[in-house]
């Protein structure tokens, strides 16, 4: 029982501190897409500055505020461990459909500036190259440019200044070709590290399998040695004899191999496990005690 109770503590530790160093890795992607907030912001600010665009301060309070406040809940997440209700722990779908809604925000209020904002969305859909499948990516593909055609309607319904319809629909197709290739080539990327995983987790359960079995054979082979070890030492302790043995036909004293005549006794006794108790058979005892049995026998029944 306290075997038991041992293993199955290792293995909780062990699945513990599994979880904890995959949690600390989420905790660093995370890291890095909140680097790719501040590096679209700067380029936001640059785009400002160099006159290419102006935000209004309710546009940049949205701006500012949506990314302050959606990153403060993911960090929150992860921080708490809340995230570990979720399908996908790592909410990658969830963080890459959020940054592509707050990106939206600048894509409208910055039209001169449209392509190098969409440039920065290649970052964030680059993320889910190792955990979206081809499916997923596809749906993150049709809300980004479901809300994109929000952001065109917009500016068509507002009738924005500048607006061109065939260079928006060249822009909108040209985004959307290269979000579609994202979703094949990370839908392929993904697939191809879930097929590796899964065959190094067959590997190494053929390796786990494979070493009890060495380990099985092992203690088999040892219990067959220490069989042969005692069979070996019972013979070693069993005395036998055989072959012919040179004895007296008078006395019958047994010749060793040294040439030495031994009581036959002696003889019996240094070369086998037997023992002599000493007694006299009827005839022996006629010519040893023949008076005696002579009375014995003339004495009436």
């Amino acid at each position: 029982m306290n075997a038991e109770s041992t293993q199955a503590g290792k293995a909780i530790a062990t699945d513990n501190g599994t979880q904890h160093r995959k949690q600390q890795l989420r905790l660093q992607r995370f890291g890095m897409a909140l680097s790719t907030y501040a590096v679209v912001t700067l380029a936001v600010v640059l785009i400002t500055q160099l006159g290419l665009g102006k935000m209004s301060t309710v546009q940049w309070g949205i701006f500012l505020g949506a990314g302050l406040i959606g990153n403060t809940v993911f960090y929150f997440f992860f921080i708490t461990g809340t995230n570990l209700r979720f399908a996908d722990p790592s909410l990658t779908r969830e963080q890459i459909i959020y940054s592509a809604a707050w990106g939206m925000v600048p894509l409208y209020s910055l039209p001169d500036a449209r392509p190098i904002v969409l440039m920065f969305y290649v970052p964030a859909f680059s993320f889910g190259m190792l955990r979206l499948n081809r499916q997923e990516y596809f749906r993150v593909v049709a809300y980004v440019m479901g809300l994109y055609t929000l952001v065109l309607w917009l500016d068509y319904y507002q009738d924005q200044p500048g607006f061109k319809v065939q260079y928006e629909l060249f822009l909108y197709a040209i985004f959307g070709i290269l979000l579609t290739w994202f979703a094949f080539f990370g839908g392929f990327v993904s697939n191809l590290r879930r097929r590796l995983r899964n065959q190094n987790r067959k590997i190494k359960k053929a390796h786990a399998e494979i070493t009890i079995e060495i380990n099985e054979r092992k203690l088999a082979q040892a219990d067959k040695d220490q069989l042969i070890g005692e069979l070996e030492t019972a013979l070693k302790e069993v005395k036998t004899l055989s072959g012919l043995l040179p004895i007296c036909a008078s006395c019958k004293k047994i010749r060793d191999d040294r040439g030495y005549w031994n009581q036959i006794e002696s003889y019996i006794r240094a070369h086998s496990e037997a023992e002599f108790s000493h007694s006299i058979c009827p005839e022996c005892a006629r010519k040893l005690y023949h008076p005696y049995y002579r009375k014995r026998e003339k004495k009436p029944d």
